[in-house]
């Protein structure tokens, strides 16, 4: 990873955190987004403790206005993006709405990795074009098995289930993933998803509904990782030879899998490529 620059968002903590401190250890320049500033210098003197080198962009990135700003604010402090991890997630317990109008988790979750990879792209593709490849890894979950809410996306007019909220979010930053793989395939850009396994961080111990808040904590106490174990498939598929070429897949443990049969509708995904455009108009 020598010379090469890494975009990681949710870096403050847990799974982005441990990503973004082990791919410096690899030579990487790690530009960590994060919403908190004593959080981001904390991790970048980490960093800097290790010998690695990097910098912090702040963002809420539930906001897409800020998603813009932090992009803009990328492009102007690399002249190469080799990966980019959209990481940043979270589990909302109750409905809270955004500042421009977008349910949370939708908004953290999904709306905000499509604007950043949007904006980001053209650089990715001069890494590319010059380098010869630049990736792109979207962390996911295996709790992606709910259909999409076509005609309430934002759960507006549904009741509420965090739940569901997010496993509709994974279900399409799985969709996108694929979605893009393919648009993106004669470019040098390879875009992949992650399932990390259950790891223990903050988001495991979310204030999930019943029966959620029972299960969890029981289903990490048998099969959780800790968050270094965790990094291995995001810094794997982000820095190895091995993984080059990888394109358009579902990855665990450093193995593609097969996610739940409607990701993979092709005209599921042009459909909510297009959905999601239209919503995010203003801001692409």
């Amino acid at each position: 990873m020598v010379g090469k620059t890494v975009v990681m968002t949710g870096a403050t903590s847990g799974l982005g955190r441990a990503t973004a401190l082990q791919l410096a250890e690899n030579y990487a320049f790690v530009v960590c987004v994060a919403r908190d500033e004593t959080k981001a210098r904390k991790v970048l003197k980490e960093i800097e403790n290790e010998g690695g080198r990097g910098q912090f962009v702040l963002a809420d990135l539930s906001c897409m206005a800020d998603t813009v700003e932090a992009a803009e604010c990328i492009g102007k402090m690399v002249d190469r993006l080799d990966v980019l991890i959209n990481n940043a997630g979270n589990h909302f317990s109750k409905y809270r709405a955004t500042s421009e109008g977008f349910e949370s988790t939708l908004a953290l979750n999904y709306l905000s990795p499509f604007v950043l990879t949007h904006h980001l792209i053209e650089r990715m593709e001069q890494t590319a074009s010059k380098f010869g490849e630049a990736r792109i890894i979207n962390i996911s979950s295996i709790m992606h098995k709910a259909p999409i809410n076509w005609d309430d996306l934002n759960s507006r007019d549904t009741k509420y289930k965090s739940t569901v909220a997010y496993y509709q979010s994974k279900h399409m930053l799985i969709s996108f993933t694929y979605f893009l793989s393919n648009k993106l395939k004669e470019t040098g850009i390879t875009v992949n998803c992650i399932h990390p396994g259950f790891v223990k961080t903050a988001l495991a111990k979310s204030d999930y509904p019943f029966p959620m808040n029972v299960i969890v904590p029981i289903v990490g106490l048998f099969i959780g990782e800790s968050p270094e174990q965790a990094a291995d498939t995001p810094v794997w598929l982000a820095s190895s030879n091995e993984a080059r070429g990888i394109n358009g897949k579902y990855v665990h443990h450093r193995k593609a899998k097969t996610s739940w049969p409607p990701t993979r509708d092709e005209d599921a995904q042009g459909r909510l490529f297009t959905v999601t455009q239209s919503m995010l108009e203003e801001w692409l």
